[in-house]
């Protein structure tokens, strides 16, 4: 059976309308447990180990946003400062695209057949906005708990102490992190951002969940516990990896979880409704324990714009280099060679999906460099980048038991379950815009389990 209220407890998220924000971008220039991917119903919905809140938005100026056909000129475009920036098409207007009234449509459907109260969609196609609509109670800027999207904001604010040296990929975290001994120690950043350092699921550490802990209180217990396997050898999906090289980069930086990603990613960006929120969706939008696999919560737009950076080469268009684009290509690139998988959701177990730094790479050239990039949520919240298409795009929902969300690592759908997320979003709008994508998602070396 799949997912249904009866086992599981719903919980929806809408927004006040406010104003919109969008980004248009040059594309082609990238759990284990449902309480890892979204922290329990933490930055919202209800999953095992989760309190069953839901995500909170803070109302900001309302404006109602036009409406454009594609093709036309969407808002004035915003303008860098800084040498070697671009200028974004950030705008304020919903962007109706003729070509995709048949997912509109069929997407809409589904929604309303299931109980669920929108669906949102973000496209950019050839550096231009071609699509950005919400639909029934969404709104261009609902909330929603983007659960293991989490992991490409985590995995890109990390790499950015990378950059300037302040961490290295490959030396043991026992470098930075003066708990770490033992084999704990010698595991790598990253064998953490590839989820492959060997610590056991995120399940079987008990103060995983503990909203009463720090971070770093619970990393130094993490420290303590047996690994599952060597690391390196397994690939086992689930938020205990960037736990604790989240807790590297604040040992290392002297910030706060929250501190980081606002300084380095959200606030260059203007992702001004973004942030990780922990497992139980605490008051405080900076809890002392947040989880950084999975406890972020964000807008179509926000998301949009960090997309925009990664499609740019890490550069935000001030012209600030976020992330250099050689950092942009290893995070793309598949880290897993003939690792073995130990766990993961459901249908990329059966694809064998190739797993970059952060995300993952759902179609892969000959040589396993991406296709499609992506890193999904468990609650149905999709964004991605599709190489071949040009296409960037944010899939936004936010369903906690009512349709199948293929991602879901709980998930065992039947004939009878809608399907409400999954990677054919990334079929779909290619094929809506004139495009395909490969038959063969992963035509180079074989991966084994």
């Amino acid at each position: 059976m799949g997912r249904h209220t009866t086992s599981r407890n719903r919980r929806i998220v809408t927004a006040a309308v406010a104003v919109t924000a969008v980004v248009t971008v040059v594309a082609g220039c990238g759990s284990a447990k449902r309480a890892d991917d979204a922290g329990g119903a933490g930055a919202g919905g209800g999953g095992a180990g989760g309190t069953g809140a839901t995500a909170s938005t803070s109302p900001v100026a309302s404006s109602s946003p036009s409406t454009t056909r594609a093709g036309a000129t969407g808002g004035t475009p915003g303008s860098s400062s800084t040498t070697g920036g671009y200028p974004s098409a950030i705008t304020h207007e919903v962007v109706d695209n003729p070509a995709l009234d048949g997912f509109e449509k069929k997407m809409t459907a589904r929604m309303a057949k299931v109980g669920l109260p929108g669906v949102s969609l973000l496209v950019m196609q050839h550096g231009k906005l071609v699509e950005q609509e919400a639909w029934m109670a969404y709104d261009l800027d609902t909330v929603v708990p983007i659960a293991s999207a989490s992991k490409w904001l985590t995995a890109a604010t990390i790499m950015t102490l990378v950059d300037e040296g302040k961490v290295s990929l490959d030396a043991p975290i026992s470098t930075y992190l003066d708990f770490a001994k033992g084999k704990f120690g010698t595991i790598t950043l990253r064998q953490l951002l590839s989820l492959t350092s060997g610590i056991r699921s995120d399940d079987d550490i008990p103060c995983y969940k503990d909203q009463t802990v720090t971070l770093q209180d619970c990393n130094r217990q993490i420290a303590t516990l047996p690994l599952e396997s060597e690391p390196g050898v397994a690939f086992r999906y689930g938020g205990q990896h960037m736990h604790v090289a989240a807790g590297v980069a604040e040992a290392v930086t002297g910030q706060s979880w929250n501190e980081l990603f606002k300084n380095r990613i959200a606030a260059p960006l203007g992702m001004d409704h973004t942030t990780f929120r922990g497992l139980a969706l605490v008051a405080s939008d900076n809890p002392v324990h947040p989880t950084p696999a999975g406890s972020g919560a964000s807008t179509l737009g926000d998301y949009g714009r960090f997309l925009e950076m990664i499609a740019h080469g890490g550069r935000a268009p001030s012209g600030q280099q976020i992330l250099r684009p050689e950092t942009v290509a290893e995070m793309q690139t598949n880290q897993l060679g003939k690792i073995r998988r130990y766990n993961g959701p459901p249908y990329r177990n059966a694809e064998l999906n190739p797993y970059g730094l952060g995300e993952w790479l759902d179609w892969a050239d000959a040589d396993n460099k991406a296709i499609v990039l992506s890193s999904d949520g468990a609650f149905g919240f999709r964004p991605w980048i599709d190489k071949k298409n040009d296409i960037v795009g944010v899939y936004m929902i936010q369903d906690t038991g009512a349709g199948v969300v293929e991602g879901d690592p709980r998930d065992t759908p039947d004939a009878s379950d809608v399907p409400t997320s999954g990677p054919w979003v990334f079929d779909d709008v290619a094929q809506a815009l004139g495009g395909s994508l490969p038959a063969d998602k992963t035509p180079g070396p074989p991966l084994v389990r």
